[in-house]
């Protein structure tokens, strides 16, 4: 079977493909590459996703700064896209680092951030978790946003603090969850021992991540909406 006759087409939420932007892509070249490569794998649309990290952008204007800089580099990528037939559809989004309920009010409100100018918002909290980030999601739900946690997995738990317990009552707000696949076959086993194991757990506890729902399956590939848990 073909890329282009997959019958499971992956929609990409979460990559870091604009590039010179994060520690992603570096060149257009590279972006291509890449694209080329989720095209072949069955990506048919991709919302990029590079990093904004709220705690080192003091001011509003330095994220708006630093969303023009990202809107200028992804156009620069849609415009060389646009020249190949073979290429997923793609939009432009963040991953917003975004620790405490003050930090997600800065952005919840602008009409520049969003996956593909939706108004869903994909959104980490550190690696290192102060508590539980309820204030987070609660913020970005109250403002009338979705909020996708990035790659729960992988983040160190509080002492005294179940992870699957914490997800599920960020489910129980309102969140949707992100796990990476790498962690299923024990990719960030060195940084995060514990992340296969939780990924698994994730999938398999009821409630902790639905199956109607969108859950991303690597940093490059989504199945769309139903399609996999």
């Amino acid at each position: 079977m073909t890329a282009a006759q997959t019958p499971f087409p992956f929609v990409d939420l979460h990559n870091h493909l604009v590039p010179g932007v994060d520690d992603g892509a570096a060149t257009v070249a590279e972006s291509l590459e890449a694209l080329r490569a989720l095209y072949a794998e069955g990506v048919r649309t991709l919302v990029a996703t590079p990093h904004l990290l709220l705690p080192h952008l003091a001011t509003d204007a330095a994220i708006g700064r630093a969303l023009d800089t990202q809107r200028r580099a992804f156009d620069r990528l849609a415009e060389a896209s646009a020249l190949e037939p073979e290429l997923p559809a793609i939009g432009l989004g963040q991953e917003i680092w975004a620790p405490d309920a003050h930090s997600i009010r800065r952005v919840v409100r602008r009409s520049d951030v969003g996956l593909g100018g939706s108004r869903a918002l994909l959104v980490e909290f550190g690696f290192d978790l102060v508590g539980t980030h309820d204030d987070v999601v609660d913020a970005a739900i109250t403002a009338g946003r979705r909020i996708v946690i990035a790659h729960p997995e992988r983040y160190q738990y509080p002492r005294g603090l179940e992870p699957l317990d914490v997800m599920h009552r960020w489910r129980e707000l309102g969140g949707l969850l992100q796990v990476n696949a790498g962690s299923f076959g024990g990719y960030y086993r060195n940084q995060r021992p514990g992340s296969e194991t939780l990924a698994w757990a994730m999938v398999e506890r009821p409630g902790a991540v639905l199956r109607d729902e969108p859950v991303e399956q690597s940093d490059e590939a989504v199945r769309s909406p139903g399609a996999d848990a």
